[in-house]
């Protein structure tokens, strides 16, 4: 943004050699810059303002005290809560002094694009020769995948999502241990970690094919589609034995209408007929009742062989007298 300036035209006040008054005037200095930048700025909470400023101001007294690891972190804190060029700048030298060089090439290119908008001519030309002194020094890594065609195919770095775009290309990385993953459906996850080397030296790491996961392949795969042909087959069990139950009760309904017109187990042409009609009530309901239970059967077998078995289910129900067949191989 137009209103932040870098302390002292850009000139790094971090050094121990020079007298403690005149660090803490340049100190005074960088924070009342910084200031300066974030009134002109955006508008922010008035605490997250004060809190950058604080930070800024703590992070430049630590690294002028040797101690640039401890000062990183307050000055991603302070650009955090206030997005300053004039912060990021700093960061990107606090991150050159631990040898993070990718994050510090990254971080002056960054100003240089940013003080270019706003048309400062001199600062950008600075954040420049910076990133260009920073480059040389810039390891990479380039993450080789084969089987790049997996389905579903994910490659992480560092718990970063990694694209195909990135894959066999060697991109900047800072130096230290690196941790890739890979991941795909029905795959064994790969984790690998590699250690690249500064000084701009490139490693290579490759993402060997996944192998199968057959405990994921089962689970995911015929395991859940026998569970949901196991739960329908038990469902229309469930239906078959309460329509059964429900022609029984009306078969013996039917029956009782009889009554009057039978004398034990003699009955005239109408007791005849009735008794013939609930006769053939019972009889559909026993068929019915008795497929329900060998459907809730076979529903159960499904289910608990969906876990184990690598090999195909099939059930058949075939009304048999008094009941039903199961029959089925697994």
């Amino acid at each position: 943004m137009s209103s932040d300036t870098f302390a002292d035209t850009m000139t790094l006040p971090h050094t121990k050699s020079r007298p403690k008054r005149g660090r803490a005037a340049r100190l005074c200095a960088i924070g009342i810059g910084l200031a300066a930048a974030i009134a002109g700025g955006r508008a922010a909470r008035a605490e997250d303002k004060a809190g950058a400023v604080a930070l800024f101001r703590e992070a430049g007294a630590l690294v002028d005290a040797g101690q640039a690891s401890r000062a990183c972190p307050k000055y991603e804190e302070s650009l955090r809560l206030y997005d300053s060029v004039n912060t990021r700048y700093f960061l990107a030298d606090c991150y050159e002094r631990i040898g993070k060089m990718a994050s510090a090439w990254a971080q002056f290119l960054e100003v240089a694009a940013r003080v270019h908008a706003s048309g400062d001519r001199v600062k950008e030309a600075k954040a420049r020769e910076r990133a260009a002194a920073v480059q040389p020094k810039v390891s990479r890594l380039s993450v080789v995948v084969e089987a790049a065609s997996t389905p579903g195919l994910e490659v992480k770095r560092d718990g970063t999502p990694v694209g195909p775009g990135q894959w066999g290309v060697p991109m900047p990385v800072d130096a230290g241990t690196h941790v890739i993953q890979a991941s795909a459906p029905g795959k064994r996850a790969w984790t690998a970690q590699v250690e690249v080397k500064p000084g701009g030296e490139t490693s290579t790491l490759v993402v060997r094919a996944l192998e199968d996961d057959p405990a994921s392949r089962d689970a995911g795969g015929a395991g859940d589609g026998r569970r949901t042909i196991a739960l329908v087959t038990a469902g229309a069990g469930v239906v078959g034995v309460g329509v059964g139950a429900a022609l029984g009760f009306a078969a013996k309904s039917r029956f009782d209408e009889s009554r009057p017109f039978c004398n034990g187990d003699r009955c005239d042409r109408r007791g005849m007929d009735i008794r013939g009609s609930a006769v053939a009530r019972a009889n559909v309901a026993t068929v019915v009742f008795g497929v329900g239970l060998a459907a809730i059967a076979g529903g159960g077998v499904l289910w608990l062989t969906a876990k184990s078995s690598t090999q195909g289910v099939s059930l058949g129900l075939s009304p048999a007298v008094g009941g039903a067949l199961v029959q089925g191989s697994f």
